[in-house]
């Protein structure tokens, strides 16, 4: 959406829309292009957010063959079949789709866990749960296990992926270290000044906890309930890929990440 660009970012470069549900914008947009960065899910869709990640990888994909695309770069989510999520699923699925062709393009897919960095939907409901709530009485799931990292990391990775010398496709696992979302919490609030006391208790499910989610932060209630689902999936890597393809990469503290997403908020303001 060019509307939603600083005037600096389209000054600098060359912007076309383009659209997964439609196959002649998706032919327009990937014109002259040597890699394309797949950024797309529909966490917050009214419809089959299944359905819809299926088709939109398809279409991109097939597109970026049909264009002489090198190389896809896709940013996913970290997670197993076995325990994921139905929203994780999808993203595993959409990992799967886009590499599903490898004798016709190359597909690097990166997977992260909880991403820190303003603007974030995570960030945002970690951030006004500790602003907000001095007591916080929550499902047990919060000690579920995840590797949360920067957004600043999180570019670096998708850049770098640009002038990776690898053959064949190629799964990246990226994270900082190895928390649960109630130690996030604490440690939030503690970078943040704040004292807070967390309860977690078996009887929240996690459609009361999205609603109750609502009520505190702008995260929309479908999106809400989707992160609030992905809670109880542990998201921690399962490859060293990212040590071993991009040793120059390392990625900065919880702490850290906190820091600066808050100062990138209090810029922005």
């Amino acid at each position: 959406n060019k509307k939603k660009l600083r005037a600096r970012t389209t000054k600098a470069f060359e912007i076309v829309e383009g659209d997964t549900f439609n196959k002649d914008a998706l032919a327009k947009a990937l014109e002259s292009i040597d890699v394309a960065f797949y950024l797309i899910h529909s966490m917050g869709a009214d419809k089959d957010f299944k359905s819809l990640d299926r088709i939109s990888a398809e279409n991109f994909r097939d597109a970026c063959i049909d264009a002489g695309v090198k190389k896809i770069i896709y940013l996913g989510g970290l997670g197993v079949k076995g325990t994921a999520s139905k929203h994780l699923l999808s993203r595993i699925e959409t990992g799967e789709i886009l590499s599903a062709r490898p004798d016709n393009i190359t597909t690097v897919w990166i997977r992260a866990g909880v991403i820190i960095g303003s603007g974030s939907a995570s960030f945002e409901i970690l951030k006004n749960l500790v602003h907000k709530l001095p007591v916080m009485v929550t499902p047990r799931w919060v000690n579920t296990k995840t590797q949360p990292i920067a957004v600043d990391d999180v570019l670096s990775y998708l850049e770098q992926s640009i002038s990776l010398e690898k053959t064949g496709n190629i799964v990246v696992d990226i994270g900082a270290d190895i928390m649960s979302f109630r130690e996030m919490m604490a440690s939030a609030g503690h970078t943040m000044g704040l004292k807070r006391l967390i309860i977690p208790v078996p009887v929240l499910s996690p459609r009361l906890s999205s609603y109750w989610l609502v009520f505190i932060t702008t995260v929309p209630i479908k999106m809400a309930t989707a992160l609030v689902e992905g809670l109880k999936s542990e998201t921690v890597q399962q490859n060293d890929n990212a040590a071993l393809l991009f040793p120059t990469i390392k990625p900065m503290s919880f702490i850290d990440a906190v820091k600066q997403a808050i100062d990138e908020n209090e810029k922005t303001a």
